[in-house]
């Protein structure tokens, strides 16, 4: 079964939103904060999301932040995977797109099939290119919103029909 997109907006075609809310995994890249890391968490589960992955945590951000989501995480029954790279979420993962959401680059548009990936940079440095190598750079909006709210915005775009 495909899955078309159009716009901001899934087609999952027979697809419910089980499916649809199991196929977006959230990635918090780079958190230096311990509030931003919960923040994105917490929007990220308040879109229902099964599972969130934090790649290269540092700082106050690992030492506290890391346990503290896992509190929030495994209180509402979705899965924190913890890994110290975005590499090592696409080797075991193994998602079919990877979107990094930003300010700039293309809109999404092409079809999308299974796990997709998508990427915040937690702190104040940009993408490197070397990761950004690995999937597709995409505009959720013109201004810088912060990362929470950029994925705030993308999850409502995707997953928006699927919250009551």
């Amino acid at each position: 079964m495909g899955y078309r997109f159009i716009g901001w907006v899934f087609d999952y075609g027979s697809m419910d939103c089980q499916q649809a809310i199991n196929n977006v995994i959230p990635v918090i890249h780079n958190p230096a904060s311990v509030q931003k890391l919960l923040d994105a968490v917490k929007v990220s589960l308040g879109f229902g999301v099964r599972t969130i992955v934090i790649t290269k945590a540092v700082g106050i951000a690992a030492q506290q932040g890391v346990p503290e989501a896992f509190r929030l995480v495994l209180k509402s029954g979705a899965t924190l995977i913890v890994l110290p790279d975005i590499r090592d979420v696409v080797e075991l993962l193994r998602p079919d797109l990877i979107y990094f959401l930003s300010t700039r680059g293309d809109p999404m548009g092409d079809e999308v099939r299974g796990r997709a990936l998508m990427v915040i940079q937690a702190s104040d440095q940009p993408f490197m290119q070397s990761e950004l190598s690995l999937g597709r750079q995409v505009k959720v909006v013109g201004k810088d919103v912060g990362s929470t709210a950029l994925l705030t915005l993308a999850l409502n775009r995707v997953l928006g029909q699927c919250i009551e």
